[in-house]
């Protein structure tokens, strides 16, 4: 009976071994698998990185921008002039409007208008219902970049779209005679001034030429003497 327990105890033991033997392994790359660090994720790459890098070429930086020269200095001798011609424009205006010669839409009133024309009569063209052709009214430049920036004045029973209702003076429509007059008072002028001074033509600005870039001259080898 001793002899029969020991001998199935035995039975067990040889039985158990070879389960732990050959469940061991198993257990183990469970373990090793659960254990495992997760991979890193790349962050997303851009269309133009996937670009480059199908070309096989590196990424390009966007090129800087260049950098604007900055305005010239006024000297003084020509800012003295430039405020004697803003007393005269602006005493020319309040001639014309005393006169009774200016009803214009924008404020201050147009001087160019008032140089050329001597008067600026533009609000009584917005306020004419027979002036608005295919539904716009046509102005001079200055008057329409004036409604265009701010300086359009409300006008009583008009109601003005400037994006809409507005627009420049056709050339074929008084237009090219507009600015023909205004060169041609300009020009009168500039040349007394000019004759006054004892020259004849404006300065130019000094221009930096560049100078051209010669190929290089490919010297003939001489053959050798023997």
């Amino acid at each position: 009976m001793v002899r029969r327990v020991v001998q199935l105890a035995f039975l067990f033991g040889m039985a158990l071994t070879v389960a732990m033997a050959w469940t061991g392994p198993a257990i183990a790359q469970e373990v090793k698998k659960e254990t495992a660090p997760a991979p890193k994720q790349e962050a997303p790459k851009t269309d133009a990185a996937k670009k480059d890098e199908a070309k096989g070429e590196p990424a390009k930086k966007e090129p800087e921008k260049a950098v604007e020269a900055p305005p010239p200095t006024v000297p003084k001798e020509v800012e003295e002039k430039l405020e004697k011609a803003r007393l005269a424009v602006a005493e020319a205006i309040v001639a014309a409007q005393d006169a009774g010669l200016v009803d214009s839409s924008i404020d201050p009133p147009p001087i160019l208008d008032i140089l050329i024309k001597g008067y600026a009569l533009d609000a009584r063209t917005l306020k004419d219902p027979s002036a608005k052709k295919g539904g716009v009214w046509a102005l001079t430049p200055e008057v329409l970049c004036g409604w265009f920036t701010g300086y359009g004045k409300t006008l009583e029973g008009v109601t003005i779209n400037p994006q809409t209702e507005l627009r420049i003076i056709n050339p074929s429509a008084g237009l090219k005679a507009w600015y023909d007059q205004r060169a041609n008072i300009l020009n009168k002028y500039i040349d007394e001034v000019r004759k006054a001074k004892g020259h004849t033509a404006a300065a130019k600005p000094t221009e930096v030429k560049k100078e051209e870039s010669k190929p290089a001259e490919v010297k003939k080898e001489e053959p050798k003497k023997k």
